[in-house]
C-alpha cells in the first residue's frame, strides 16, 4: 500500500508554501525560482503559473498544478 501525504492550506499561505520550495512571486504575480527570478514555473502543459492559479505541487518532481478543472482532471488521470 502506497503512503500518500496531502497538505491542505488556506490561500493566504500560498506564498509561504512556495517559499518552502524555493519559489517566489514576481511583480506580474507569476511564480518564479527564488535563485533565478527570470525562470518562470511551468504547469504540466507548459504554461506559466500565476499565484492565483496555484493549486499545488505534484510529488516526485516540481510539476505545478493550476487550480482549474482541466488541470485537476489531468492530475486525476495520472
Amino acid at each position: 500500500m502506497e503512503n500518500k501525504i496531502a497538505l491542505t492550506f488556506d490561500s493566504s499561505l500560498k506564498k509561504e508554501v512556495l517559499g518552502f520550495f524555493g519559489k517566489e512571486v514576481n511583480e506580474e504575480d507569476i511564480i518564479v525560482e527564488q535563485s533565478n527570478p527570470s525562470q518562470h514555473v511551468l504547469s504540466v502543459d507548459g504554461q506559466e503559473v500565476k499565484i492565483d492559479e496555484f493549486g499545488g505541487i505534484k510529488k516526485g518532481s516540481e510539476v505545478f498544478i493550476k487550480n482549474d478543472l482541466i488541470s485537476l482532471m489531468r492530475l486525476s488521470k495520472q
